[in-house]
């Protein structure tokens, strides 16, 4: 598996500035007009290593952590596959899955 780092050709331990100039030297190389798949894969590993925080998320877990809206589209899917419930019941079920999750993410 090829990483963000490997993607954009910058060091595991460079800046921000250093990462984004990677970046849009990398577009310029790569126009999303012309090269709409290798567009896509660099502003893909843009946004996993952009900031220092996401390159922190990056190297804890190895991924980009997930968005609220993500997380809300895997805990209905869990819902979904049980029987219906009523919309409290919904609720209570749906905070108990967050707290679950979100305890696992704790390190």
């Amino acid at each position: 598996m090829i990483t963000p780092y490997e993607t954009l050709e910058v060091a595991e331990d460079a800046g921000d500035s250093q990462v984004k100039k990677a970046y849009l030297g990398m577009v310029r190389r790569y126009p999303p007009e012309r090269f709409p798949d290798d567009f896509q894969r660099i502003y893909r590993a843009y946004e996993l290593i952009k900031t220092e925080d996401d390159r922190l998320a990056y190297r804890l877990f190895h991924c980009a952590l997930p968005t609220p809206a993500e997380i809300a589209g895997l805990l209905l899917q869990s819902v979904a596959k049980k029987d219906p419930l009523s919309r409290e019941e919904f609720l209570k079920q749906l905070d108990a899955d967050l707290r679950g999750f979100c305890a696992g993410l704790i390190i």
